[in-house]
Formats: structure tokens, sequence, C-alpha cells
């Protein structure tokens, strides 16, 4: 009988995996940049003036679309072939978010062959390991404004800016590119649960803090004025594959403190500058470090609804 559960798990497990598959293999790519509009449901274009390649951006046009429909970027953590780790994928945990708030979704896949590390994704790329500048075009923050640019003028959208989320690498991304843009191009942007931080001071060196890094202070001031929301899941609180050099403990133990002191030393920092600070901390209790299970409470701050029960 055992034998014949677990054959019978395994053909469900097979099944369910190619069913994923299936449905992944039914999105039409079309050319952005040639001005091909995106198809309803799912798709796939590429932003290609990009000095280390291509970069797949999957996309899903809901059904009540319109040219007014907020434009939603999904950053994926650690993980990052967005559209073919089937046990875990932003893209299928997001379509349906989407759809339910009449959202475009972009998910771009920054895959590890060509932006190996954190330096290159989470960081952003705008300095090297050994801190020479790059120029914004090489950075992956460029490669989201972009993919921004092209879907909107694909779709006709009548919007000049986007909204974002990110878990964990995904989430040290939007917070960096809220410090480095000064939030030129987001709407609303949502970082759950990330490991570490860059501090909005200079008390330490980039990448922990602003020594070192190119941000000014009326970038700062913009950045602080952001719709940006630190989102935390009450249960991350396992140190296991959190960085522990001297500077990021100084922030933390866990992500869960990491967060909470990330957000009052920048609530200090704007009060000191006499900055307008617009962040907000929300928490998902008795969630841990999951990416899907935070995802209902990232869409309804994206949605500017009020969260969900977790």
């Amino acid at each position: 009988m055992f034998s014949a559960i677990r054959l019978r798990t395994v053909l469900l497990l097979a099944a369910l995996l190619c069913g994923a598959a299936a449905s992944h293999a039914t999105e039409r790519a079309f050319d952005a940049s040639r001005g091909e509009r995106m198809p309803l449901g799912d798709g796939s274009f590429e932003v290609v003036d990009v000095p280390r390649g291509p970069v797949t951006i999957y996309t899903y046009r809901p059904s009540s679309a319109t040219r007014n429909s907020p434009i939603w970027v999904v950053m994926p953590g650690l993980r990052r072939e967005a559209h073919r780790h089937l046990a875990f994928d932003y893209y299928d945990t997001w379509r349906p978010l989407a759809e339910r708030y009449g959202a475009i979704l972009l998910v771009p896949e920054f895959t590890a062959e060509k932006w190996p590390g954190p330096w290159t994704y989470n960081l952003g790329n705008v300095r090297s390991q050994r801190l020479q500048p790059k120029r914004w075009t090489e950075t992956s923050f460029y490669v989201v404004e972009q993919a921004f640019r092209m879907a909107a003028s694909s779709l006709g959208s009548s919007r000049r800016r986007f909204s974002m989320f990110g878990h964990g690498a995904g989430s040290q991304f939007i917070q960096r590119y809220v410090l480095h843009s000064g939030c030129r191009m987001i709407d609303r942007a949502v970082s759950a649960n990330p490991g570490w931080y860059m501090l909005p001071d200079n008390e330490y060196k980039y990448p922990f803090g602003l020594r070192g890094a190119p941000i000014s202070e009326a970038t700062l001031r913009s950045a602080f004025g952001c719709n940006y929301t630190l989102l935390l899941g009450t249960a991350d609180v396992n140190y296991a594959g959190l960085r522990n050099e001297p500077d990021a403990l100084a922030q933390g133990k866990t992500r869960y403190e990491r967060g909470r002191f990330y957000f009052d030393r920048s609530r200090r920092v704007a009060e000191r500058m006499g900055a307008a600070f617009n962040w907000q901390l929300d928490e998902v209790r008795g969630v841990g470090h999951e990416a899907a299970r935070m995802a209902p409470a990232g869409a309804a701050i994206l949605a500017g609804r009020a969260l969900p029960d977790s």
C-alpha cells in the first residue's frame, strides 16, 4: 500500500509539473521595441539594449485592462529564473493577483548566468566589487525602467510611473533602487523580507551604507518622500543563510529585526534632514520567509487596499 501511495504521489507531482510547464508554453512573445501590442493573458518580450545581453520580461495582461491600468513590476528572489522554477514561481503567484486587481504584470528574468551574484542583481550593478562606478545603462535598475517604458508604449498606457514588489533578493533590489533613483519613476513600492540593507547615512561604507555611494542629498530627500512600504513577516526569524559580516550584524540577527532597525533608522535620518518621510512599515503575522504567502499583502498595498488577513 505504501508503494502504491508513493507512486500516486509521484505521478500527481509529475502531472502538476507538466501542467505548469504547459501553461508557460502558451505565452506569446511580442516585439515591444517595434510597437507590437502586449497580448491578453501571458506574454513575453525582451529588453535588448543591455550590455550584458537581452533580458526577458514575462507579462500578464488581465481581461479588464485599460490604458489606465496600473503597471506592476515583480522582482524575483534568490532563484531568479522567473518563469522556470516550477515549484516556486513568482509569475504564477502574481498572475491571479494581477487579474484580481486589474494590473499589468511585468516579471523580469535576470538570469544568474548574465547577472551573477548579488552585486549585479540585488545591488543594482551600480558599482563593481572594486567599487568602480558603472554607467546607469549598465545597471539592473535601468533594465526595469526600460521594461516599463517599452510595456507602456506597447499598451498605449497613460501611466508614467510603475509599482514594484520584491521578496528576499528582489526586495533588496527595490530598497536600493528607491535610494539610488530617488523614486523618480515609482508609484508604489514594497520590499518584503530583505536580508540586509544599504543604510541611508554615511556611518557605513557602501554597500552597507551611503559612504562611497553616488547618492546626493537631493536624491535621498526624494527617496524618503516615496510611497514605499517595508513589509515584514513576523515569523521571518531564521538566521540561517543571512549575511553575518559585522556591518550586517549591526542591523540585527534576523530579517525581522533588521527590517525594523532599517525603518527606524531611516525615519530618524529623515527627521535630522528635515525631509518628508512617506514610508510605511507593515507586518504579516505568522509568516516567515515565504514569498507566496507575502504576495497577497504586497498586492493589496500596490492596489491601495487594506491588508488581507494572513
